[in-house]
């Protein structure tokens, strides 16, 4: 019998997993609460462990050709010193705009047959697969998956969060428009304990990040205090003179931890399950790759119950790993005084440099994905 699959929630993750599922034959039926699901946000790095998807999906040329390769990866501090500077021309590296990767992935979902269904706002699950709503209706499924986001009401109706934290800062996405110089790079630029990251992402926009501490009001001031950012990074005046106040939105940096990823015939992906902050720009990508694996997993087990243990046995590790580091990559930066700031160059610089860190670095900066492959080199579609 075909089994059905009940997601809250037309994100990234949850349409990731919509098309995922479709393609191993599952009845998909997606719930979203607002009347037009979109994405919020402005730019999106897309490495190899998001690809590793996006190739079974066949969305990997079209996406490719609307964002930009990256071909450097840099960071340079306040000193204007390269602290790190990787050649990723041979990896598969593109910024894109957030809002063409969700489109590409809710597209490729109703293509291959799943059902989405607006305004239906969930309340809650019941571990024998049964997804609530705020209305007072229900949808009985063979699987539940809460993909729902940071305040997932599916992850909290089954306490199974042991806690979710805001951090100590947090970042304004904007969009400006692209200058004719701009070369491929993406650079991440230091002043103390303020960051500012910089990366074409279309043929018209440049996608910058913009982070400091929450306890700062002018830092997480929206829309941006350019003067203050100005002061801070005077060599970016122009791009922060550049940003148009509608295009800006902020958010604090949040980290979720759950005992268990799976209750009964209900799991949860995305930030509802491992919310982490953006540094290693992979909160989009080990969704996307764990729904995958999901998936997978769910074709090919006995049961529902033994595809959940299995899939969290063997994609939960990566994770943690990658929400640990990215986390103290956090910490570490809006926490480092500023008078130990040449300090703080000299260790990430020695990390880059280093044989053994470096090369697990750039593991797990790839999402665990082993061996990044040129773009073009993808697979076909499974339909």
């Amino acid at each position: 019998m075909t089994k059905r699959v009940a997601i809250a929630g037309a994100g990234i993750a949850g349409l990731a997993a919509a098309a995922a599922f479709r393609s191993f034959g599952f009845e998909v039926d997606i719930y979203e609460q607002s009347k037009e699901p979109r994405e919020i946000g402005a730019g999106i790095y897309i490495k190899e462990n998001s690809f590793e998807v996006l190739d079974r999906l066949g969305l990997t040329e079209g996406l490719s050709k609307r964002g930009v390769r990256i071909q450097t990866a840099r960071i340079i501090d306040e000193d204007q010193r390269v602290v790190v500077s990787r050649d990723v021309s041979q990896e598969r590296l593109v910024v894109a705009l957030r809002s063409d990767l969700h489109n590409s992935l809710r597209d490729r979902a109703l293509e291959l047959g799943a059902r989405l269904h607006t305004d239906r706002k969930v309340s809650g699950a019941s571990p024998s697969g049964t997804l609530h709503f705020s209305d007072g209706s229900q949808a009985d499924a063979d699987l539940v998956i809460g993909a729902d986001g940071l305040h997932s009401r599916v992850r909290d109706s089954l306490d199974l969060a042991r806690y979710k934290i805001g951090l100590g800062d947090g970042a304004t996405r904007v969009l400006i428009p692209r200058r004719d110089d701009e070369g491929l790079f993406s650079t991440e630029h230091w002043s103390g304990q303020l960051r500012v990251g910089v990366a074409p992402c279309s043929d018209d926009y440049t996608y910058m990040f913009i982070i400091g501490p929450e306890r700062e009001n002018r830092a997480t001031r929206v829309p941006l205090d350019k003067a203050y950012w100005s002061r801070h990074f005077p060599h970016l005046a122009e791009y922060f003179d550049a940003v148009t106040p509608e295009l800006s939105v902020h958010h604090r940096h949040h980290v979720v931890h759950c005992d268990t990823w799976v209750k009964g015939n209900v799991a949860i992906i995305g930030d509802a399950a491992h919310a982490q902050p953006p540094n290693l720009g992979q909160g989009a990508g080990v969704a996307m790759a764990a729904a995958w694996e999901l998936a997978e997993c769910a074709a090919y087990a006995p049961d529902i119950r033994t595809a959940l243990a299995d899939w969290e046995t063997s994609s939960r590790p990566r994770i943690n790993m990658v929400q640990r580091l990215t986390t103290a990559y956090d910490i570490l930066n809006y926490k480092w005084p500023r008078p130990l700031a040449p300090l703080r160059s000299k260790l990430f610089s020695a990390v880059s440099n280093s044989p053994t860190l470096g090369k697990r670095w750039e593991f797990y900066w790839r999402g665990g994905a082993v061996a990044p492959r040129p773009l073009g080199n993808s697979i076909p579609s499974e339909q």
